[in-house]
């Protein structure tokens, strides 16, 4: 049984994943921006929330949030993040989001972080997007097999 829990997370995060000229949920188009050398990095950690809901920290390598900067000439290394949560954009302006139950409508939740320039362009290296990409399992869901709504 756990090794279907894993092989079904790991073909979840092939299937769902996504070029740097991407659509998201809602078949918005995104631009990308070349990074420079140091290039920034991101990377997800999942922690569950005491009261409910999970709680996401965004490591960042040679990267600056700058919320107050956004829709404003960009600036190299410098931005906000998108996180995705099966495919559904949000804005994040610091290394902490949270992520209501509510949005977790599947057995498996696909959570994909950009890190992203002041005109929400996607930084990339090698036309490949800054990204880090996790899962969150939905325990209130049945088993992906026996999943009736």
């Amino acid at each position: 049984m756990r090794f279907i829990n894993i092989l079904l997370l790991i073909l979840s995060l092939f299937t769902l994943q996504v070029s740097a000229q991407h659509k998201d949920a809602k078949n918005h188009n995104h631009k990308s921006i070349e990074a420079k050398n140091p290039y920034p990095s991101v990377d997800i950690k999942v922690i569950k929330d005491a009261k409910s809901g999970y709680n996401i920290q965004l490591v960042t390598k040679n990267f600056k949030f700058t919320p107050e900067k956004v829709n404003k000439e960009n600036v190299m290394n410098e931005g906000h993040a998108h996180i995705y949560i099966n495919g559904n954009k949000n804005r994040v302006y610091s290394e902490w989001y949270h992520i209501e139950d509510e949005k977790l409508t599947q057995p498996i939740n696909q959570i994909r972080a950009t890190l992203n320039a002041n005109d929400h362009s996607e930084y990339t290296v090698n036309s490949r997007p800054i990204e880090a990409i996790g899962a969150i399992k939905n325990e209130n869901i049945g088993n992906w097999y026996n999943n009736k709504k």
